[in-house]
């Protein structure tokens, strides 16, 4: 009995090991076809042409690259996680793919294959984690560059709206003010008492 309990217990930790993995590389492709669902249905990440621009850059790939995944029928998060696979398999096989456009290539004939992300990640010898941030990192920014070109826009109004308005920003910190002399009448007023 001892025996049997001792073999049946090994056989679950082996299979649990071995599982182990594949269950990791399911939450990762799980959490990056979440991530890419909430890129699609953000409409506060700007318009069309913000996204292929802040994509183009930020994965410095030519802006026409951004648009033929677009054109190919490709969501925003398909887009994005294409790109961060692509950058993060361009970073460990650099000889083989030294710009992200060279291995967006292989990234993209394997997903035209049918494969899903986690297969090709796997395919290519990385784990999916990384790409689930990269893809993370790069929708935040996306929304952070519009946001900030926003509060630039609206000071620019502003000043347009209240053109007698001065603006401040050429102004030092700290400007040295001139010593103030005391005061005259402080000084020798003998009416004062204490003086």
């Amino acid at each position: 009995m001892k025996i049997y309990a001792s073999t049946l217990l090994l056989g679950l930790a082996s299979m649990t090991l071995v599982a182990s993995p594949s269950r990791a590389m399911d939450a990762d492709e799980t959490r990056l076809d979440s991530e890419a669902q909430q890129i699609d249905k953000d409409k506060d990440a700007g318009t069309d042409a913000q996204k292929i621009d802040r994509l183009a850059k930020q994965f410095k790939v030519p802006e026409s690259t951004v648009q033929n995944l677009r054109n190919q029928g490709q969501g925003w998060g398909e887009v994005t996680i294409g790109l961060s696979m692509a950058q993060k398999l361009s970073a460990s096989d650099p000889k083989t793919y030294p710009m992200t456009s060279d291995a967006l290539v292989k990234v993209e004939s394997l997903r035209s294959s049918g494969e899903g992300w986690g297969k090709i990640a796997k395919d290519l010898g990385f784990k999916l984690g990384p790409v689930v941030s990269a893809a993370h990192h790069a929708h935040h920014e996306m929304r952070e560059t519009l946001q900030q070109e926003k509060a630039e826009r609206g000071h620019g109004e502003a000043m347009e709206h209240h053109p007698d308005r001065v603006d401040h920003l050429d102004r030092p910190d700290h400007p040295d003010h001139p010593d103030h002399p005391e005061h005259p009448d402080h000084v020798d007023r003998p009416d004062r008492p204490g003086h």
